[in-house]
């Protein structure tokens, strides 16, 4: 394993953050391309803290990742 990859591993399952981040930007770019997964305060995120109930603005979704 080369040390650029062993430095984002965070996870027992091999996931990387950066691979985590592009899922969570892509998610989030899918939802405000569709209006109806727009509410008036954001659209629901999908951290497992909010278990996809929870509606919150973009940003603030990227920082619960």
């Amino acid at each position: 394993m080369d040390e650029s990859s062993s430095m984002y591993s965070d996870s027992p399952q091999g996931l990387y953050k950066e691979d985590c981040c592009k899922g969570v930007e892509s998610f989030i770019n899918f939802a405000l391309s569709n209006p109806k997964n727009i509410s008036g305060s954001g659209i629901k995120c999908l951290c497992v803290k909010c278990e996809n109930k929870k509606l919150h603005q973009s940003d603030v979704m990227i920082m619960h990742f």
